[in-house]
């Protein structure tokens, strides 16, 4: 089935956000879930989008290691970087926070047109955390293999024989800048009088226990730019990434008080394989400060680095930013669509390996 048989309404949506020629431009590269085995076998279908990020207050990138920053060396300078499991966990937990919403608001219809069982409940099947310990302490569960968020970002349960392979890949975000702020705090003991609080521990380490401590921050306006992959991506699938991708969200440590970052997509490319790095990008836009100075440095790079496949650079200019703010994510045909594109994703992977 054609894309508009199966999608219209998100279809429509692209159209008008994208506009008529960049969404026929990206078209050849979106992807159609009919519940066949066929339509899940895997095709040359990428959508790379780059995307700016702006520190709007200080962000802690922690490490395992003795720092709080995370640092890659870009033009032969140590600039902060957000891993992209990171970013993914981000969007993974705000994409689930909507499709709660979306099933909350339409659950009757979703399982009346979707193909979803009338004993299926979302909020109590899918979980992004695994469950309690106890009886069955060690399983994979609390995912439930069949919702849009397990689909796209990739799950895996002991319930089913097959794990989802996430189609949601990229890079990690390198900041332009090495903008690094360290801050150093204290606590004053009670009985010591002093940051160094004494006990009766046996070793000195364990003595010097008070409350002197430091921290690493990127400091706010701190660019980032970063990449993310879609494979064979569906018509309302694409639309929610860019819908994600268009608002501010919280990385790294202690994102109760901090850690927001504007998000800004970029461009959006089409081919048969993903096109550019973002540790390129970073290097080409490497010292800039200005958002749009950078939005500019990165469509070059992408123009010059696109394969003679590839579709042409689809910038996001402020039309399409604004038409894209405006999109309505909780539209009932949408989350539909939505919805049934995810049941009909695991219907043909069920086909296609046989597992019923």
């Amino acid at each position: 089935m054609s894309l508009q048989n199966l999608y219209p309404k998100s279809v429509e949506i692209l159209r008008h956000v994208l506009g008529a020629e960049n969404y026929k431009n990206i078209e050849k590269y979106l992807h159609a879930y009919d519940g066949s085995a066929r339509s899940v076998k895997p095709v040359a279908k990428y959508i790379t989008i780059y995307w700016v990020g702006r520190a709007a207050d200080r962000i802690i990138l922690r490490t395992e290691g003795e720092d709080d920053i995370i640092l890659s060396e870009v033009c032969d300078v140590g600039v902060p970087t957000i891993p992209f499991r990171k970013l993914k966990a981000v969007c993974l937990r705000r994409f689930m926070q909507f499709a709660r919403i979306q099933w909350e608001m339409y659950s009757n219809t979703i399982k009346k047109n979707a193909g979803y069982d009338n004993d299926y409940d979302f909020l109590t099947s899918c979980a992004i955390a695994v469950g309690i310990a106890g009886a069955k302490k060690g399983v994979l569960h609390g995912r439930c293999m069949m919702c849009p968020v397990d689909v796209l970002m990739g799950a895996t349960s002991a319930k089913t024989s097959y794990t989802l392979v996430g189609r949601f890949v990229g890079d990690a975000a390198y900041a332009l800048t090495p903008n690094i702020e360290r801050r150093t705090g204290s606590s004053v003991g009670e009985i010591t009088n002093t940051t160094i609080m004494i006990t009766e521990s046996a070793t000195e380490e364990e003595r010097r226990t008070g409350g002197l401590f430091s921290e690493t921050n990127t400091e706010p306006r701190t660019l980032f730019v970063g990449k993310i992959v879609l494979f064979m991506v569906s018509p309302p699938e694409l639309l929610h990434v860019l819908w994600l991708l268009a608002r501010d969200t919280r990385v790294g440590a202690e994102v109760s008080i901090k850690g927001t970052l504007e998000m800004y997509p970029v461009a959006m490319i089409g081919d048969l394989f993903e096109v550019g790095t973002a540790y390129k990008a970073a290097e080409r836009a490497h010292g800039i400060k200005k958002l749009e100075d950078a939005r500019k440095e990165i469509v070059e790079y992408l123009k010059n680095v696109r394969f003679s496949t590839a579709t042409d650079v689809i910038e996001f200019t402020s039309d399409i930013s604004g038409r894209l703010q405006g999109v309505n994510i909780l539209d009932e045909e949408v989350v539909v669509e939505l919805w049934k594109n995810a049941r009909n994703y695991v219907k043909g992977v069920e086909e296609y390996i046989r597992a019923k």
